[in-house]
């Protein structure tokens, strides 16, 4: 065991305290980081699922980690001082990748690169807020356009959709921004495992935008469909909920294709 852990430790959990009690609750609580929680397990499966490669490795424990360290403390004190959680989280990994440079050293923080950064997506972004409103108006729009162009009368009104059979409003919840978040995390581990080109990889990663929003237009319009033949309350209380499960079914097999697209698919052993 390596005893500077025992200092490093008790330092990140006395700066990081509110910190983490922060992404705990937004993991909880925040609908858009629901599967934050996921992150640092999938991280450290891939760290684990590694571990005989890291544990052969030649330590060359770096004294600049120590200056990261600092500079990860120093950050934080800014977060702290203007309240910037974002950046506080950013701070607690630039702390850790301190830690672990000074302890094990670059070449040991190169191999765990990826499941390292990929931590970086369970701090939730400050400004998804910010791109509901503009989410919800593309997709009532489209919605609209679609649900007219199969048959189905509907009538737009800001954020509400009028048909025969009721009225539906586009809730934030259903402005795609959950789905589109979710997508790009599984399509991040999805071009990390896949064999190919980075061309490949990163077609593949910004796939995930599109395919999410054309995924939440075909679940809000599926829910129109069913409305529009078996009334609105069965549209609502019924399919309402299994709709989601079944347009993101959708999205993430859209993933595959736009993968299967570039050649013949190829999974790095990660299992």
């Amino acid at each position: 065991m390596n005893y500077a852990l025992l200092i490093f430790i008790p330092i990140v959990l006395i700066f990081y305290y509110n910190t983490i009690s922060w992404l705990l609750e937004s993991w909880i609580h925040n609908e858009y980081y629901s599967h934050g929680l996921l992150v640092p397990l999938i991280s450290g499966y891939l760290v684990w699922n590694i571990r005989k490669e890291l544990s052969t490795m030649e330590k060359k424990p770096s004294e600049n980690g120590l200056i990261i360290f600092a500079a990860g403390i120093i950050i934080q004190g800014i977060s702290v001082l203007w309240t910037i959680r974002f950046l506080s989280g950013i701070s607690l990994l630039i702390t850790i990748a301190g830690a672990i440079i000074y302890l094990y050293g670059w070449e040991f923080m190169k191999k765990i690169r990826f499941p390292f950064l990929f931590l970086v997506l369970m701090i939730p972004l400050p400004f998804v807020y910010m791109i509901v409103s503009p989410a919800q108006t593309i997709s009532v729009f489209s919605v609209a356009n679609v649900a007219n162009f199969i048959g189905i009368p509907t009538i737009r009104e800001g954020l509400t959709l009028k048909m025969s059979s009721g009225a539906f409003e586009v809730g934030a919840e259903c402005s795609g921004i959950n789905s589109m978040i979710s997508l790009f995390t599984i399509g991040i581990i999805f071009a990390y495992i896949l064999e190919g080109s980075n061309l490949m990889k990163a077609t593949v990663l910004i796939s995930t935008i599109p395919l999410a929003f054309a995924g939440n237009i075909l679940r809000i319009t599926s829910i129109l469909i069913v409305a529009n033949i078996y009334g609105q309350e069965a549209a609502i209380n019924y399919f309402h909920d299994f709709s989601s499960l079944l347009l993101f079914g959708v999205a993430l097999l859209g993933l595959f294709l736009v993968g299967r697209c570039f050649g013949r698919l190829r999974f790095k052993k990660i299992f």
